[in-house]
């Protein structure tokens, strides 16, 4: 190494390129797809909310499900990522438990509250089908990124 900054250096290394979002590990799972389903679903369900209640509810769960299967028809073509199954454990976990316990804080358990919070835990329910029925493929920008590097070597 020389003392001029400006100087071409020496040795030759190759270094890839550190992005400063390298580091992290951004993976593009289902969420967004299951609800937007799921809000698709409830602006579905609003003309049969007059007549036919149990419709209604009916295209909510249902629009869970569907945003489930659309990610998976999307990531059809990503790696699959073995850390995805424990991932999902955890979220199904939550989406079954937070709503019924949100719900009976709210409407606590007397008359109706019951069946209000039999509705959150089928709310629930659905969502972590539709969390299950994503599958296991998941994009990874690290992983992106590795792949362009190794495709394109800094000379």
């Amino acid at each position: 190494m020389t003392d001029n900054p400006y100087a071409p250096p020496t040795e030759t290394e190759t270094v890839r390129p550190v992005s400063h979002g390298a580091n992290s590990e951004f993976r593009r799972g289902p969420a967004w797809y299951i609800i937007f389903s799921a809000l698709a679903g409830a602006f579905a369900s609003v003309p049969f909310l007059t007549h036919v209640p149990a419709i209604g509810l009916a295209t909510l769960l249902i629009g869970c499900v569907v945003g489930g299967l659309i990610f998976r028809i999307r990531s059809r073509n990503w790696p699959h990522d073995p850390s995805v199954r424990s991932r999902q454990m955890l979220y199904s976990l939550i989406a079954i438990s937070f709503p019924p316990m949100g719900l009976f804080l709210l409407a606590g358990h007397n008359a109706q509250g019951i069946g209000i919070i039999l509705l959150g835990a089928l709310v629930g329910a659905f969502i972590a089908c539709g969390i299950f029925v994503s599958g296991t493929r998941r994009y990874s920008m690290q992983n992106e990124r590795l792949k362009q590097a190794d495709l394109n070597p800094i000379e």
